[in-house]
């Protein structure tokens, strides 16, 4: 006879609550005694770019990791690299970023919805130039990244401008121009992902999908990851489905439902907006709307390229 509270069990151990996380102000030891650098990490999924692997909060990394990051008004984050390829979606908020090419700095700025994907070993930098924080989605491709290395750094180069990206004068930095034939403004558009660009296919199953990482996008894409956003209308659910690998329910907006099935047995949960499910390989699991207005979530999915699974609607 199947365990019905065991495998419920399973399943609440697999989500994480955003309302009972805190955000750690002391994830990244490099900002330690500099304020302008300050901010905040969520960990969802593995310890992102933080060294905190070991957080018994959060669920373990298998092909990616899950993070949100904040970042106030009028902080930055110093020019870096990484050996894996990492992407940004921003959730509020405008960010800039920064990537570095010698003493020279290409800055696009990103919105609600829009996505940088950071190139493995290309040196970048982020700042929040708004009025309002930014928050944003971090995944990296690997369960346990290397640090960061940076290239600039208030410690290194008090001067404002060789602190925050690398560049030597204001003058030195440049707006992005996607229609410029300079190839390191083509190599940063190429990796910009808007979400006003994006058009939105539309699943048999019913409900709306806008693919960011797992097509051909022009840009290096994660050798271990895709993500697609989903758009998810009142009533409407698929039945359960299974993948060889796993799979992360991030809800943007909206309540989502989400349950798992073993031996004839379901059981179901509710996810809140900026709640989280990891379901492992090989677990039936299926996903409904339950409440009366549109719900919009992230799902990142640990193997790269193209949907494999064709989803039928509940």
């Amino acid at each position: 006879m199947p365990d019905t509270a065991a495998l419920d069990a399973k399943l609440a151990r697999n989500i994480g609550r955003h309302a009972e996380k805190t955000f750690d102000w002391d994830a990244f030891p490099g900002n330690r005694g500099f304020d302008s650098l300050r901010r905040a990490q969520m960990r969802y999924i593995g310890g992102g770019g933080s060294p905190k692997v070991n957080d018994p909060a959060t669920l373990p990394a298998g092909a990616f990791t899950f993070s949100l990051v904040w970042k106030p008004p009028g902080n930055f984050a110093a020019a870096h690299t990484h050996e894996v390829v990492e992407h940004f979606m921003i959730l509020s908020g405008v960010l800039t970023v920064g990537w570095v090419w010698g003493d020279e700095v290409i800055e696009a700025r990103l919105g609600p919805g829009d996505m940088v994907l950071n190139d493995v070993g290309r040196p970048h930098g982020f700042r929040n130039d708004g009025v309002e924080p930014v928050l944003m989605q971090i995944t990296v491709g690997s369960g346990k990244p290397l640090p960061p290395i940076y290239l600039s750094h208030p410690s290194k180069d008090p001067e404002d401008f060789a602190a925050r990206f690398g560049a030597t004068t204001p003058e030195k930095v440049t707006r992005l121009d996607p229609s410029s034939d300079d190839p390191r403004h083509r190599d940063l558009a190429a990796h910009v992902v808007r979400r006003r660009d994006l058009s939105p296919v539309v699943d048999p199953a019913g409900f709306t999908r806008r693919t960011y990482i797992g097509t051909a996008l022009g840009a290096t894409e994660p050798e271990n990851y895709r993500l697609d956003v989903i758009d998810l209308a009142a009533g409407k659910g698929v039945k359960p489905y299974a993948r060889s690998v796993e799979e992360a329910l991030f809800v943007q907006e909206g309540e989502l439902a989400v349950s798992w099935q073993d031996d004839g047995v379901t059981v179901e949960r509710v996810l809140g907006a900026r709640d989280l499910l990891l379901t492992p390989p090989d677990r039936m699991h299926a996903f409904r709307n339950p409440g009366p207005n549109s719900v919009r979530f992230s799902m990142v999915v640990g193997e790269p390229g193209p949907e494999t699974v064709a989803f039928v609607a509940a």
